[in-house]
């Protein structure tokens, strides 16, 4: 294990994991090298079954860099802006990077990124490229590229997966890490690095292969308004710290209203259209297979009013309404 005193030298990739015990050895050992620590963050939840897989699996590996690895399991699930948070705290070095546990670091091109990072004495923050691997093929698409390097090439088309960005300890510690949100906490990250008026640079080579896959993730689900509302809460307060002429403020604060309206439609309003036709039209099925006595528009009105009901989210929405006729904001 890591002793408690800084190491001034080296990286720290800070991992954290949850309910992927099948899947993290590959993540730890394409992190394995002498001059790399790792910060394993378990985020199931002490005690539980997928904790307790592991740990053991942790604890099973055999190498000489070993001695590089801190295993800390959080007494209770936190979500992973909370596990990085305490993956930076836990950090020795004075350079912090991310991972996460189903994808893999390419080692040797993160050590080029460290070196190139820190010959960039007056930069904070360095950033760079990946690969994405689907069925065992990898790929460069469209939104493999980091894009962010200057505030307004974030709130134009920003695009940044978490294990982009290597960091100055020190610097995330100083803005308060990630925020703790169910999405965009990347996009968010950076926000509040712009914001802060840290400074980004950008190494030119795929430093990471995310592997792709159609299994759960946490982004796939429906997220909350709140949640589109905190991203963007940031990206007008960016917006309106940079010094614009009144033509560019205008184009970009439309790009950025027409963004959200886009992202409120797509993660907001289309995983719960999905849902209610899936249970409405279940709903009717299942109706009229028990009460062959009672009329069509009986059983669609009542298919109906059940699948509202277990929208997720629809109390709020309809408070919203409530509020929006009102006339209130």
């Amino acid at each position: 294990m890591l002793l408690e005193t800084d190491i001034l030298n080296g990286l720290t990739v800070v991992i954290p994991t949850y309910g992927r015990s099948d899947k993290i050895l590959q993540s730890i050992y394409s992190c394995l090298h002498p001059e790399v620590f790792i910060v394993i963050v378990d985020d199931n939840g002490l005690n539980t079954d997928n904790q307790i897989a592991t740990k053991k699996l942790i604890d099973s590996i055999t190498s000489d860099y070993t001695d590089n690895l801190i295993y800390h399991a959080l007494d209770t699930n936190s979500g992973a802006c909370i596990a990085r948070n305490k993956g930076i705290e836990l950090a020795k070095t004075s350079v912090v990077t991310f991972l996460d546990d189903d994808d893999m670091l390419l080692v040797e091109e993160t050590l080029q990124k460290l070196e190139y990072f820190e010959n960039q004495i007056d930069f904070d923050i360095c950033c760079s490229d990946m690969f994405s691997r689907f069925n065992g093929k990898e790929y460069q698409l469209p939104f493999c590229y980091f894009r962010g390097l200057t505030p307004i090439d974030l709130l134009l088309d920003g695009n940044c997966y978490t294990p982009m960005i290597m960091a100055k300890r020190e610097a995330l510690l100083r803005i308060g890490g990630f925020d703790n949100c169910k999405k965009y906490q990347d996009h968010v990250l950076m926000l509040k690095i712009h914001l802060s008026k840290l400074n980004v640079c950008y190494f030119d080579k795929p430093a990471f292969i995310h592997v792709d896959h159609d299994e759960y993730r946490i982004s796939n689900k429906a997220c909350s308004y709140q949640t589109v509302k905190f991203r963007f809460k940031y990206e007008f307060k960016l917006l309106n710290e940079i010094d614009l002429k009144p033509n560019e403020f205008n184009r970009l604060n439309n790009v950025i209203s027409d963004r959200k309206s886009y992202l409120c439609f797509y993660f907001i309003v289309m995983p719960r259209l999905d849902t209610f036709i899936k249970r409405f039209i279940g709903t009717k099925r299942f109706l009229n297979s028990i009460q062959d006595n009672k009329s069509n528009l009986f059983i669609i009105v009542k298919s109906f009013f059940y699948a509202l009901k277990t929208v997720d989210g629809l109390p709020f929405f309809i408070k919203r309404f409530a509020y929006k006729l009102k006339g209130k904001r």
